[in-house]
């Protein structure tokens, strides 16, 4: 139980001080390690905020008619075709 105890304290110390960019990073980390075990790793990157948002103009790029065929590339392909 001390050993927990003086992991955390050695955390909080190494995050003091730090500029909000790498307090960011380090809590990126954090929900990275509670959800590992629920997500696939090899499709993390998936799950970033990034690829989120990549995903939401994906979507209204869709929804405004600026996608060709239903989005992938294989239909992309045959309606280049057409």
């Amino acid at each position: 139980m001390g050993t927990v105890i003086y992991n955390k304290e050695i955390l909080l110390k190494e995050i003091e001080g730090l500029p909000y960019e790498k307090i960011k990073e380090v809590l990126d980390f954090v929900y990275f390690i509670k959800v590992k075990d629920v997500i696939d790793p090899t499709e993390l990157y998936f799950w970033t905020k990034q690829w989120q948002t990549l995903e939401q103009e994906a979507d209204k790029d869709k929804e405004a008619g600026n996608v060709i065929g239903d989005g992938s590339v294989g239909n992309l392909i045959e309606e280049l075709k057409n």
